[in-house]
């Protein structure tokens, strides 16, 4: 009878060990990045350029602290710290650029607000979607940014149904690969 108890607490032991490594294998799901700006078209290529940044961070981080002339622990501060996503800080520094609020402000915000989306966060300083203030916001991104999404793949505008030319290059989708940021945290 000790010997059964001996073996079965024995093997308890040895599947929760290995149930523990098995979790520790498992990756965890990435949190929802949702922009929610006011602009469907933005939120896309927000969540684009999330994808985008989250494949080449070390890159973007580069090219983000070049863009706006700051040094990358402010960039890193950010991720880190406030566990914001790559397009989160791309729309905090471009909000401190573009409207002129100061970025500690801009995060005070952020962090009572976020839940809303960036939306409600607009709103809060008075840019409302449409806006001339939202225009500039949106439309004076950096040149060092815009081209992560340009040089992503998008979906083919290919009509079902309809043939491809012989010799044509297939088009790689990488959308299955999304980063999702912790908006809602």
């Amino acid at each position: 009878m000790k010997k059964r108890i001996v073996l079965l607490t024995l093997l308890a032991t040895l599947l929760g060990v290995f149930s523990i490594q098995a979790n520790e294998l498992r990756p965890d799901p990435p949190p929802i990045f949702l922009p929610n700006t006011g602009d469907v078209e933005f939120d896309q290529f927000l969540i684009r350029l999330n994808t985008a940044a989250v494949e080449s961070p070390d890159a973007y981080l580069a090219d983000l602290s070049t863009a706006f002339q700051i040094p990358p622990q402010k960039i890193n501060r950010l991720l880190d710290e406030y566990l914001m996503a790559p397009a989160d800080v791309l729309l905090v520094l471009q909000l401190e650029k573009t409207v002129g609020h100061p970025w500690p402000k801009i995060l005070e915000r952020y962090r009572q607000l976020r839940l809303g989306g960036w939306r409600n966060l607009f709103i809060s300083f008075e840019i409302h979607p449409g806006s001339q203030n939202f225009l500039l916001l949106k439309n004076e991104l950096p040149q060092d940014i815009i081209h992560y999404v340009e040089l992503w793949p998008k979906e083919s505008k290919q009509k079902k149904g309809s043939k491809k030319r012989k010799g044509s290059k297939k088009k790689v989708q990488r959308g299955s690969k999304l980063f999702y940021a912790p908006f809602f945290l």
